[in-house]
């Protein structure tokens, strides 16, 4: 969605404040949550266009909507968001507003990385037309750190930020800090870019303590990887707004009421991603409903996700509160504590429900692999370098002595294939899971790559091959054969009930088949996650993540 500029439409916002003019809209017999003041008072709000114009007292308009006393917030924010999550953004962003959140800063990094410039230009353009406001932070993630991974295609910043055009706010979460300490130039490139532009810059400082924090915090702007209370202050001290996780990766709410005596106007709740099974449930308004259960106060809560995210972005004269000549972005509830969400305005309208019309498109830059192809360079005893599943997101290194023969070993293979290159297979082995079937996917953060997960050579190479087949997307082949679709770059659907049936599906499975955790399928996001510990897995190779490099599977004696 667009909004209007602001000097087009003044001179008519001030007219209806005076009553030389009608108001376009005028919700009236409401209870108005100010979230400058903490009052609610009762009254009207009248709207020109996609504005407010004037909070408190009546005026004459064209049409009139009677809010019965519920009580009227500002639109919800989520200040990070990733809504390329399985969904395409028309489908994402209609689940959104349903549930009171009419704005998201975006980054869209899994359309990028798996579709270039081209599904880029296609994000920008669904976020023009989709019923939500789509702020765009231009992902920094291609590659996350181009030491130990290639970029999927060859992008220029220059060219992405004239395709966001207005939409363009900020760069995504820079997530090697330890890359920008050492003042690695290709990741300075970025940073400058940023910078030069006056861009936000939103960082990701998991593990950086002490001068690392401070030193990463003079180009980064906030942080949402605090798991700690002790973390979440030292980041504040540091500088940084604190953006807690609530979301499906991530769930850190309860950190805040731990926080004392800080400034609250620093602290925003984001999601940092909610996948589709969540989403139609509710978005912010669960998670703020959440936050109110675990003791927080509901006005604080709303400032994290209204006036807060706007502030820090630098856009509370448009957004985050009900007062002129912000957009008429306004969510009645029926109760403040409950955020239960009765109606939703976008620019003071109903907002209408989007649906993706382009056509699907992915990219696959490989026909097959063979058996022949996952074999190891070595036979007999030999010390092998594997990762062991710690969590869902982080492993460690483990070097175990394993029987190789004719290039083969029992232990559980992670191999992942370069679909964008198409010349390249890196094979990693898992020490602690015991499955008997096979998973392969394309949804992975953030190379999106195939990777597939298995012992059986031949059921690796025949699963691998059928997702090659069918552009992209999850198939799980074992007791039960489970095939999820993403026809929108191997990452993306617009078939929602057909997401959350396989993702639940998926889930139960996997569940079944050796998988030790709540979401399996995080293990599968993050193996490729190169900036999380401690051995992952890259289209360069295994990769030892701090330090920054590529190490061989087999160790040499």
């Amino acid at each position: 969605m667009i909004g209007s500029r602001l000097a087009e439409v003044y001179r008519s916002l001030i007219n209806v404040a005076m009553g030389r003019e009608k108001a376009d809209l005028l919700i009236e017999n409401c209870n108005i949550v100010d979230v400058i003041s903490g009052d609610i008072f009762e009254g009207s709000i009248a709207i020109k266009g996609d504005r407010i114009a004037l909070v408190g007292e009546k005026v004459d308009a064209y049409e009139f909507f009677d809010a019965k006393g519920l009580y009227a917030v500002p639109g919800f924010i989520d200040a990070h968001a990733h809504p390329d999550f399985y969904l395409t953004l028309p489908e994402y962003s209609s689940l959104a507003v349903k549930h009171g959140t009419t704005t998201l800063f975006s980054e869209c990094d899994a359309a990028l990385n798996a579709l270039g410039t081209e599904g880029f230009e296609l994000f920008v353009k669904w976020a023009r037309e989709c019923p939500a406001r789509i702020y765009i932070n231009i992902p920094y993630i291609f590659p996350q750190d181009p030491a130990v991974e290639d970029a999927n295609f060859e992008i220029s910043y220059e060219e992405l930020a004239e395709i966001a055009g207005d939409l363009l706010v900020g760069l995504g979460e820079v997530l090697s800090w330890s890359g920008v300490i050492s003042l690695d130039e290709q990741i300075l490139k970025k940073i400058d870019f940023a910078l030069e532009k006056d861009l936000v810059v939103l960082g990701h400082t998991a593990g950086a303590k002490r001068n690392k924090l401070q030193a990463y915090s003079i180009i980064a702007g906030s942080c949402h990887e605090a798991i700690t209370q002790e973390e979440a202050l030292e980041k504040l001290r540091s500088g940084l707004h604190l953006m807690v996780r609530e979301g499906s990766i991530r769930s850190d709410l309860g950190i805040i009421k731990g926080i004392k005596n800080v400034d609250k106007s620093w602290i925003s709740i984001v999601s940092d991603g909610v996948d589709p099974r969540k989403l139609v449930g509710g978005y912010m308004d669960s998670i703020a409903r959440k936050a109110v259960e675990l003791g927080l106060d509901p006005i604080d809560v709303l400032r994290m996700i209204t006036v807060n995210p706007a502030k820090y972005y630098g856009m509370e004269r448009d957004l985050g509160i009900i007062a002129p000549p912000r957009y008429a972005d306004i969510v009645l509830l029926k109760s403040l504590e409950k955020f239960e969400v009765e109606r939703v305005f976008v620019g003071g309208k109903i907002p209408k429900e989007a649906k993706t019309k382009d056509e699907p498109y992915s990219v696959m830059n490989v026909e097959k692999i063979e058996r022949e192809d996952l074999k190891i360079d070595a036979d007999g005893n030999v010390k092998i370098r594997m990762m062991r599943l710690v969590t869902e997101s982080v492993t460690k290194e483990v070097i175990r002595e394993v029987e190789v023969k004719n290039g083969e070993t029992d232990f559980c293979k992670a191999v992942l294939v370069d679909r964008f290159k198409g010349n390249r297979i890196v094979i990693g082995l898992i020490e602690n899971l015991e499955m008997e079937g096979t998973v392969s996917s394309t949804f992975n953060f953030d190379e999106y790559n195939i990777l597939t997960i298995g012992r059986d050579y031949d059921e690796i190479a025949k699963t691998t091959n059928k997702l090659i087949k069918m552009g992209g997307g999850i198939i799980y082949s074992g007791k039960t054969n489970v095939e999820l679709r993403l026809p929108y770059g191997g990452v993306m659907s617009n078939d929602v009930g057909d997401v959350i049936q396989k993702l639940e599906k998926l889930n139960e499975v996997l569940k079944d088949d050796g998988f030790e955790f709540e979401n399996p399928l995080n293990v599968l996001y993050f193996l490729t996650f190169v900036t999380l510990p401690e051995l992952k897995i890259s289209n360069k190779g295994l990769v030892k993540v701090k330090e920054r490099k590529i190490v061989p599977l087999i160790v040499e004696s």
